[in-house]
């Protein structure tokens, strides 16, 4: 089903069979529509829900809300009933129907698609039983476990199909907190429209390829898609693979065009996906590319930090450097990173610690070591990136490295290594033996302290 509209500021809208959501940035979408709605706390979650409810009671629709554990049926009335006139009548005549997420999708503790599937059919042969002009529902995913990610996921391609061509939208809302960058973006994929709501900031929206603004741009980005598919990056230029990044926000004919104007204002690839949301921004991205191009930046670094945290034990600095160059490599200010390992180096956590300018981090070596109890941390790599690409240690670098080294001793903690990053290259105070050095000092200074007692 082809769905054409336009995105301008202030949210996207819907030029053909038009359902006002009452959300400030989606004023308008077809019948039929499937969202996602990533959510931080439960003031997001209700400052999104309540309005699209009350737009789809005041335009007679039967209306269905599966609310997360972190709201109860009294919490979720209240909210209605301050924002929604005569509320209560609608409750009355059974209008609006709320229950426990877990209520709806499970039974007896187990999640059965075809089940939820066919309830969802019943209730839409209520609309017509009852003269309601359609039906808008919005089911949480919080009593999702890891077991049941892919078999939901398989029930949300379903839902896509169930409900097109009916007068009905649905919203499934996901506790952003509970998904990394992939799923976030898998999850993305499956619905036509996605929405973030966090920390009270509005709403950010994506629209799927293919599904809003078809155009003659269309065909030329299935044939680079299908390129991408059969040979990778194999033979695309810079502007190419901006171009398909763009892809995942914008019309074809749009994404060309940006992706041209990208390259003209970055030079190239890399520069783009380097550049700060105030310099895309500057570049003429909306916020919904802006935000795909952060996502895409930060999945390789996720994707490698749980290769690393997950490997057996910690190996070299070269692993280390590997998995933090990309994310580290182009960052305009100093970045203090901890690494925490236990007894056998098995790597517990990465965590930073602090940042700073374009040459310096303000470390605290007291606030190190406390977290470092507080991971149950035996053993530390610290690594820090040095803006001017230039990995050389500087004077404070090695008296920082040596105090850390001195104070570890002191609390029984390790100091691996200190590794700094680069443009291209790094440095280990491991593999340069200056970790050994300092080992040695502290070793020594503590002697001639002993020797100096017993004196």
């Amino acid at each position: 089903m082809s769905r054409r509209g336009f995105f301008r500021a202030g949210g996207w809208h819907i030029e053909k069979d038009p359902r006002k959501t009452g959300i400030d940035v989606l004023d308008a979408i077809p019948s039929g529509s499937h969202i996602c709605l990533f959510y931080e706390t439960s003031r997001d979650l209700l400052s999104t829900l309540v309005p699209f409810f009350k737009a789809g009671l005041e335009n007679n629709e039967l209306c269905v809300w599966a609310f997360p554990d972190i709201l109860d049926d009294e919490q979720c009335g209240r909210a209605l009933r301050r924002a929604i006139p005569g509320f209560a009548q609608y409750q009355a005549r059974g209008q609006m129907e709320t229950m426990p997420s877990a209520s709806l999708y499970l039974s007896d503790g187990t999640f059965d698609a075809r089940k939820v599937l066919d309830g969802w059919a019943s209730k839409l042969g209520k609309v017509t039983e009852r003269g309601y002009a359609g039906m808008r529902t919005a089911g949480d995913t919080g009593w999702v476990g890891k077991r049941d990610k892919r078999k939901f996921a398989e029930y949300e391609e379903a839902v896509n199909d169930t409900i097109s061509g009916h007068n009905m939208i649905a919203i499934c809302s996901y506790n952003l907190g509970r998904y990394s960058p992939p799923e976030v973006l898998d999850i993305s994929l499956h619905h036509e429209f996605t929405l973030f709501k966090r920390a009270g900031s509005r709403l950010v929206l994506k629209s799927e390829p293919g599904k809003i603004s078809p155009s003659a741009g269309e065909a030329y980005l299935a044939r680079l898609q299908k390129r991408f598919l059969a040979s990778g990056f194999e033979g695309m230029d810079d502007a190419d693979i901006i171009e398909l990044v763009m892809g995942l926000c914008l019309p074809a004919d749009e994404a060309k065009k940006l992706a041209q104007a990208a390259i003209k204002e970055f030079q190239s690839l890399m520069r783009f996906m380097s550049a700060s949301r105030v310099e895309l921004r500057r570049a003429g991205l909306t916020p919904t590319c802006i935000f795909f191009v952060q996502l895409l930046k930060q999945l390789p670094s996720e994707l490698l930090r749980q290769q690393i945290v997950n490997k057996p034990v910690y190996g070299s600095s070269r692993e280390v450097f590997d998995y933090l160059h990309y994310s580290m490599r182009d960052l305009k200010i100093e970045i203090f990173k901890v690494i925490f390992l236990d007894n056998s180096t098995h790597i517990i956590d990465v965590a930073d610690l602090s940042s700073g300018t374009v040459d310096s981090a303000p470390v605290r070596p007291r606030e190190i070591m406390e977290a470092a109890i507080n991971a149950s941390a035996t053993n530390l790599i610290f690594v820090h990136n040095h803006p001017s690409g230039d990995p050389t240690p500087s004077r404070l670098d090695r008296r920082l490295t040596r105090d850390l080294v001195f104070m570890g001793r002191v609390m029984q903690i390790k100091v691996l290594d200190h590794i700094i990053i680069g443009a291209n290259s790094h440095f280990s105070f491991a593999d340069e033996r200056f970790i050994q050095k300092y080992e040695d000092e502290f070793m020594n200074l503590k002697i001639r302290m002993n020797l100096a007692v017993e004196g």
